[in-house]
């Protein structure tokens, strides 16, 4: 997988533009419903775990055999705590036993510290068609960390601020990073 850093998505970024779309238009309303939660709770996981992934072209399969745990992890991570590999093992094993569906989770309750990962980031990172390796929390992990580099350098912040003129919301800066590296990974310029 390649080192993610500013130079990597420098083109992309000064390229970026959006339409509205589906995604765009739902993405606000995702954010704005955690952000009204106070504690999560197993109502608000079986919601928002079908809201992503009506996103996705699977059918969820929530795997409710530790919950306690579960959310009990959702909670630190809406306080701000970055999971360890072996919880984002336990929360994958709950949503799907996909990283990929839980990422998007875990963004919308966190938008700052967690960023959406699937098949075309990672297809952006690797310049793979393949997947293998996607479900794998370290690659994760490392991705987010790659991400907070980038969004600590000075610079990023004019890319940040054009990025977010396209959006009638607020958006997070790795979402920002994020956005841009989904609209990329197809090998066209197109928007989004």
């Amino acid at each position: 997988m390649k080192e993610l850093n500013l130079e990597l998505i420098k083109e992309e970024l000064l390229e970026f533009s959006i339409v509205n779309n589906s995604y765009i238009n739902t993405y606000h309303e995702f954010i704005r419903y955690f952000e009204k939660i106070e504690q999560i709770e197993k109502h608000h996981l079986i919601i928002s775990s079908h809201f992503v992934y009506g996103w996705m072209p699977t059918i969820l399969s929530l795997n409710q055999e530790k919950l306690p745990e579960v959310l009990k992890l959702l909670n630190q991570v809406k306080n701000g705590y970055l999971l360890t590999a072996p919880e984002l093992e336990i929360l994958k094993n709950c949503i799907n036993n996909s990283l990929v569906g839980l990422s998007k989770l875990l963004h919308f309750i966190k938008p700052e510290i967690y960023a959406i990962w699937d098949s075309r980031i990672f297809r952006f990172l690797t310049g793979k068609k393949s997947t293998y390796g996607i479900n794998r929390p370290t690659a994760y992990l490392s991705y987010l960390q790659d991400l907070k580099k980038i969004t600590d350098q000075q610079e990023f912040e004019q890319h940040y601020q054009k990025i977010q003129e396209n959006f009638n919301y607020p958006i997070s800066k790795f979402r920002a990073i994020e956005i841009v590296m989904f609209q990329s990974s197809n090998g066209s310029k197109k928007t989004v």
